[in-house]
């Protein structure tokens, strides 16, 4: 026979069970299977079909899924048998059976059943048709005491035994209420006192070792555990069919006995539940025995609990602060302060102190192992001076009574480190103190980091105040001078020269600066190889070149002899590249070199000086560079200014001598017409027709380039002007021909006031109005003004509803003499928004047009916000 997964597992061997089938043949459906499987008892059964009286045996099955039972309840009572019915049908009240319906039919729900009807009797007695007295009932109580109790007993020592698991410990219950899961859960409360959230499942044993229904647990509504825990302290349902109520809740765990036993904590306090739970219906109610030994139970639970998280916060706690002291950067030890011995006496007596505890960072930076150190003394462990120093410190803080800290200089056997130390005192419940606590940091690199980033800043410094002074001046031979003065100064050299050369092969030495007891190079010429130790090469590349002691080299002879003639002992050498003025994208040509001497020791040049000198030349290349630029730059903007000059009046002069010839050209053409007009013939009179309409025509472009020169020649200084004065001033002036094209125009009352020269604004008003008349097309023309304010601006917009512009065509209408239409369509000279352009960059503004061909074209001109003062 197999197991079932509820068997009880015993060494010794089953009690015979004699069971007898009555009602239907079991041979047709599982019941045998289900018997052979079940291995508490050594089962034996037949099955008897019809007759009475019924056969000898120790249980009887009423095997009856379909019939009806009647017929047999009869006999069933009268011989006494403890009975388990498999019906479908009711069973009448009271009659003393465990009835199981056939969908529930197993080798556990039948297991459940044997138990069920035979916890009266003692194990291994058997029944009998004849004891109707039952004498072993006066024994029930004290054995099922007993029983409990020893559970009980079974259930603490394994709590307490350190190599056994709750899952064990829940597994002794679990077995011997024949339950198939049991859950402990914590509760949530909220703050009115309900359940505020799902419960926590802290453990669940199952009695066949299915992982925790957790998902079933999280999805439980909580009204429903709420409902659950309202029936009472206990909650004990040994068939879920007996409460409707439950039946939802209970559908939804797939359980059909329930037991929930609460779990307190110190104050009273509802903290969990001891919840037991099957899937089958519980052959009857728990006996009070029963719950009051599972209240115990769960009190041994809680405690357990209780105890075990404590345990575990203080395991993890001292994981933690073990794990922070092995893996801690910081060296950290613990020193165990000995009072002086009694032969000790007088103000000399010292304390001992002995090494109790210290970290592998401690170890790893005295260069000691822990065997070597813990348990002694500094004195035994290190060196005198260290040992000594070590215990002065300690000393001092058992002097001082109070945390010390401080930072000393520990010369340790591979190297000098500096130390952050903090002294704790650790004082015993009298006060006297018992124990140092210590932590060390290693901020040697930190200290060195201070330091070079002090020797940073103040070469940082000393770099800007060189490059201010170099930069004072955008002269390149004061700035040559400037450098070479400044560098001596800040590196204490004896002379620093500046060799420019001259072409590839031959330089001169155009600034200087050396102590009075040097001899000079200034305005020296010497060749290329005068500083050519075989690597010249590495100057076109920017390379610096030192050397600590001439007299310890060997250098090329025109090198060694232009160090010896002048006395120089060290030196280093700093390429000057600057770019080419006329290929600036190019590769840097080599200008010059700059040389700083030391002319009476040897100089070991540091690695900060170096540094210093490469940021140095590199500033000296940029502001060289600069220079020359900023040189160039000014003697082109000074040949522009001429030249534009020069191009201005040959304007105005030209324009000026030409009106005299065209004049007479314009009065003999004329005077030709009316004396001979009428005996010329038609050829001649068109003929002289051409010259005065083309002597006219020059005798405007005259005007209007004269008018263009003037604005630059002659500038009157700049007022307080009204622009709407300006602009009535420019309708005046073209009232005929805005009443000719019958224009509509529209402008605001009123106008801003700017600083400027009223004459050129009525220019440009008149231009603009001009423009959009000139170009009306076939509509009525109409022009409208407007002034908006930005926020350093006003901005003019002169709006009209003509031809239009084609945009690519809108920066050009703004160049001298260009037209887009022929004199046929549109006359005109071509200069008038040349003219407008150029007042308004006078007045330091700017002008521009929008438009699209047939849309008219809007154009717009700024002129700055100034404060105007108030003429006198």
């Amino acid at each position: 026979m197999t197991s079932s997964p509820l068997a009880h597992k015993s060494t010794t061997a089953p009690a015979p069970l004699q069971v007898l089938i009555v009602g239907e043949d079991p041979r047709r459906s599982p019941l045998e299977k289900h018997l052979s499987q079940i291995s508490r008892w050594a089962l034996s059964w037949h099955w008897q079909p019809r007759g009475i009286p019924i056969e000898s045996a120790d249980l009887l099955i009423l095997f009856s899924p379909q019939a009806a039972i009647q017929p047999w309840l009869d006999p069933i009572a009268a011989y006494g048998l403890p009975t388990i019915a498999i019906t479908a049908a009711p069973l009448p009240e009271p009659l003393g059976l465990v009835r199981i319906p056939p969908e529930e039919l197993s080798p556990f729900s039948l297991e459940l059943a044997f138990r069920a009807i035979l916890q009266e009797k003692s194990l291994g007695a058997p029944f009998s048709n004849g004891d109707t007295a039952r004498p072993w009932i006066s024994t029930h109580l004290l054995q099922t005491h007993l029983q409990l109790t020893t559970i009980l007993v079974k259930f603490s020592q394994a709590l307490l035994r350190p190599q056994s698991t709750l899952d064990m410990a829940l597994g002794i219950l679990g077995r011997h209420l024949q339950m198939e899961r049991i859950t402990i859960l914590q509760w949530h409360w909220d703050q009115t006192g309900k359940i505020g959230a799902p419960p926590s499942i802290l453990e669940q044993w199952s009695h066949d070792g299915s992982p925790p229904c957790r998902k079933k647990v999280a999805d439980f509504p909580l009204l429903w555990w709420q409902a659950l825990l309202d029936l009472g302290e206990v909650t004990a349902i040994a068939d879920r069919a007996d409460h409707p109520e439950l039946k939802e809740p209970l559908e939804f765990l797939d359980v059909k006995a329930f037991l929930g036993l609460p779990m307190c904590d110190n104050q009273g306090n509802h903290w969990g539940q001891l919840i037991f739970t099957g899937q089958h219906p519980r052959p009857q109610a728990w006996s009070a025995l029963e719950l009051q030994t599972l209240k115990m139970a769960a009190e041994l639970l809680h405690h357990y609990l209780m105890r075990t998280a404590t345990q575990r916060e203080l395991e993890s706690s001292e994981a933690l602060y073990a794990g922070i002291i092995t893996h801690s950067a910081e060296a950290i030890f613990l020193v165990r302060v000995q009072p002086p011995s009694d032969s000790a006496h007088g103000s000399e007596s010292l304390s001992e102190f002995i090494f109790e505890m210290v970290n592998p960072t401690y170890c790893d930076k005295m260069g000691v192992y822990p065997r070597q150190i813990i348990g002694k003394s500094p004195q035994a462990a290190f060196q005198e001076h260290l040992a000594q120093q070590l215990c002065d410190s300690f000393q001092g803080c058992l002097e001082i009574g109070e945390t010390l800290l401080f930072e000393e200089v520990l010369n340790l056997p591979d190297s000098t480190q500096i130390w952050r130390t903090c002294l704790i005192p650790i004082r015993d419940r009298q006060g006297h103190i018992q124990q140092i606590q210590g932590s060390a940091r290693d901020v040697t690199e930190e200290r060195q980091l201070e330091l070079t980033k002090m020797r940073y800043n103040r070469h940082q410094h000393m770099l800007a105040s060189l490059t201010l002074k170099i930069l004072r001046s955008w002269d390149m031979n004061k700035m040559l001078s400037t450098t070479v003065q400044e560098l001596r100064k800040t590196l204490q050299a004896d002379r620093v020269i500046f060799w420019e050369m001259l072409n590839g092969e031959v330089g001169e030495v155009t600034a200087e600066a050396a102590c009075p007891d040097v001899s000079s190079m200034l305005h020296q010429r010497f060749p290329a190889e005068a500083f050519n130790r075989g690597d010249f090469d590495l100057f076109r590349q920017g390379e610096l070149q030192t050397c600590i002691d001439v007299e310890a080299a060997k250098f090329p002879p025109a090198h060694d002899a232009m160090l010896r003639e002048h006395g120089v002992i060290a030196y280093a050498v700093l390429p000057v590249l600057v770019s080419a003025l006329d290929d600036l994208e190019g590769e840097p040509h080599l200008k010059g070199l700059i040389c700083v001497q030391q002319c009476h020791f040897p100089q070991v040049w540091s690695a900060d000086e170096l540094h210093l000198l490469r940021q140095l030349i590199n500033q000296i290349c940029i502001a060289l560079n600069q220079a020359e630029l900023i040189q160039r730059q000014r003697h082109y903007t000074e040949e522009l200014a001429r030249s534009n000059q020069e191009l201005e009046q040959f304007a105005y002069v030209a324009s000026h001598d030409l009106q005299e010839p065209l004049q007479l050209v314009a009065n003999y053409a004329q005077l030709l017409v009316r004396r001979n007009g009428d005996r010329l013939d038609d050829r001649s009179q068109r003929y002289l027709h051409h010259i005065t309409t083309g002597t006219h025509k020059m005798q405007e472009q005259i005007q209007d380039l004269l008018r263009y020169s003037r604005l630059n020649t002659r500038q009157n200084p700049l007022e307080k002007v009204s622009m709407a004065a300006c602009l009535h001033q420019a309708i005046a002036n073209i009232k005929l021909k805005l009443k000719r094209a019958q224009v509509q125009l529209h402008y605001p009352a009123i106008l801003p006031e700017v600083l400027g020269d009223a004459s050129q604004l009525q220019s440009l008003w008149q231009n603009l109005l001009s423009n959009a008349i000139k170009y009306r097309g076939d509509r009525q023309p109409e022009i409208t003004i407007s002034a908006t304010q930005t926020a350093h601006h006003w901005q003019f917009k002169v709006q009209d509803n003509g031809i239009g512009i084609d945009p690519q065509h809108q920066q050009r209408i703004f160049q001298i003499f260009q037209r887009l239409h022929t004199q046929e369509e549109y006359p005109g000279t071509g200069i008038g928004l040349a003219i407008c352009q150029r007042i308004v960059k006078i007045h330091g503004g700017e002008i521009w047009v929008e438009s699209q061909p047939g849309q008219g074209a809007a154009f717009y001109f700024t002129l700055p916000i100034t404060t105007i003062p108030d003429k006198p």
